[in-house]
């Protein structure tokens, strides 16, 4: 009777001990599909669709470029922008079935017809090096925005002209998410500028006022 009551306590004790260890265990995350069943964490799961995330690889889900900026009054790629452009390209190439907007924009000098025609000539630009790369053309949709969308404001200065006049690109279709990171500024003349130091010309503005 006692060996019976020995191994009662043994087994009550074996019962507990593994339902603590149970307890301790780190929980499988789900998630709820469209039809509100249970399913495994996205990220145990081998890529199906463009959409999952593939084996936990957060930057295959990334196409990340650079603005593209121009000097006053021109369409030319300076050397910086061309750079930008060959890393756009690798990257577009990797993902043949991402189609992009590329939008064009000019700084507010200029007449209305002007700054549309030249935002879809720099647009254009950015199309044709970028096919010379080898991103087919049809995969690239210019849209030519003039001096409308600016996303610098704060007065007449040099670094409000330089990030106005400028290739965005957007996502057409695809998957991916794109982070767009602003390029080398450019002066009037095309030369490089740091946007945290006030140029000559601002300066002379500063004082005349």
């Amino acid at each position: 009777m006692k060996v019976n009551t020995t191994m009662m306590v043994m087994g009550l004790a074996l019962t507990l001990g593994l339902a603590g260890c149970n307890k301790n265990q780190k929980p499988v995350a789900t998630a709820a599909d469209d039809s509100g069943q249970m399913t495994q964490d996205p990220s145990d799961l081998v890529e199906q669709s463009a959409t999952q995330v593939a084996q936990g690889k957060m930057r295959e889900l990334l196409l990340t470029l650079q603005r593209v900026h121009f000097p006053l009054d021109s369409d030319t790629l300076v050397e910086d922008a061309r750079a930008a452009l060959d890393s756009a390209a690798v990257q577009l190439n990797a993902h043949p079935d991402i189609e992009l907007f590329v939008d064009g924009h000019t700084d507010e000098r200029g007449t209305t017809e002007h700054n549309l025609a030249l935002a879809n000539r720099r647009a254009n630009a950015v199309v044709d090096y970028l096919a010379r790369l080898g991103v087919p053309k049809d995969r690239l949709h210019v849209v030519a925005h003039g001096e409308e969308q600016p996303i610098a404001a704060g007065g007449a200065s040099q670094v409000v002209y330089a990030k106005n006049r400028r290739v965005d690109f957007r996502v057409m279709k695809g998957q991916l998410q794109l982070v767009l990171e602003e390029g080398t500024l450019l002066d009037d003349q095309g030369e490089p500028i740091d946007p945290s130091q006030p140029t000559e010309e601002d300066e002379e503005e500063i004082q005349e006022d």
